[in-house]
């Protein structure tokens, strides 16, 4: 989710990635948002943007890569073991989370 903050002549002032007082729910997909990071001169905002997709993209790719183990188009071995080690890893704290929380969803658990 991408949340907006609007000044008193309603155009985009910032970018959030989570619920604030003052910020309302939009989409990346909107024209707007695009025009607004484009012609921003706010590195800074440009450079938060990119990380929290770069964050959310690591899910994405995860999630891949267990569907190709799924599926039996990949072995799980056939990974480089650091790369092992860090979905392991995640799983497991994922897994705690859960356990613990119960804040995840059991479909965000990797499944290997």
């Amino acid at each position: 989710m991408i949340y907006i903050k609007r000044n008193d002549n309603n155009e985009i002032e910032d970018i959030l990635f989570s619920s604030q007082p003052g910020y309302t729910q939009s989409s990346l997909f909107e024209p707007e948002i695009k025009a607004f990071l484009e012609n921003t001169q706010n590195d800074e905002l440009i450079k938060k943007v990119l990380t929290n997709l770069d964050l959310e993209m690591v899910r994405v790719i995860e999630d891949m890569v267990n569907l190709m183990v799924e599926k039996g188009l990949i072995l799980f071995t056939d990974l480089p073991e650091p790369v092992q080690n860090k979905l392991l890893f995640k799983r497991s704290l994922r897994k705690s989370l859960n356990i613990e929380h119960s804040l995840i969803d059991e479909e965000e658990t990797l499944n290997f």
